[in-house]
């Protein structure tokens, strides 16, 4: 039997809450952006500099987290067998996958 991996709205905006990213959440068909201030197994508390927005989890339909950081050192993809794998990113700003063929 073939190990799977579910991919929950509460997985993505933990990952961007740990990683420090921005998200942008759509409820009732309106994008709202901020950084994750708070998260529990009900609710998003998203952030701003000007405001706090207090969501249902069950509110929201899909969740988008930047792919990628100018500013990141590494950034987390998944390979052929769904596993997380780290990048390191070059000096040209790109990022190289370990076994990756140039």
């Amino acid at each position: 039997m073939h190990g799977s991996t579910l991919f929950t709205v509460g997985t993505a905006l933990r990952r961007a809450e740990d990683n420090h990213l921005p998200v942008e959440v759509l409820v009732h068909g309106q994008w709202l952006r901020g950084n994750v201030a708070g998260l529990d197994g009900h609710g998003l508390i998203l952030s701003t500099h000007a405001e706090h927005s207090v969501i249902r989890l069950d509110s929201i339909c899909a969740v988008r987290i930047p792919e990628t950081m100018p500013d990141a050192p590494v950034a987390e993809t998944f390979d052929e067998q769904h596993q997380l794998a780290m990048a390191a990113r070059e000096e040209d700003g790109s990022f190289a996958m370990p076994g990756a063929a140039v």
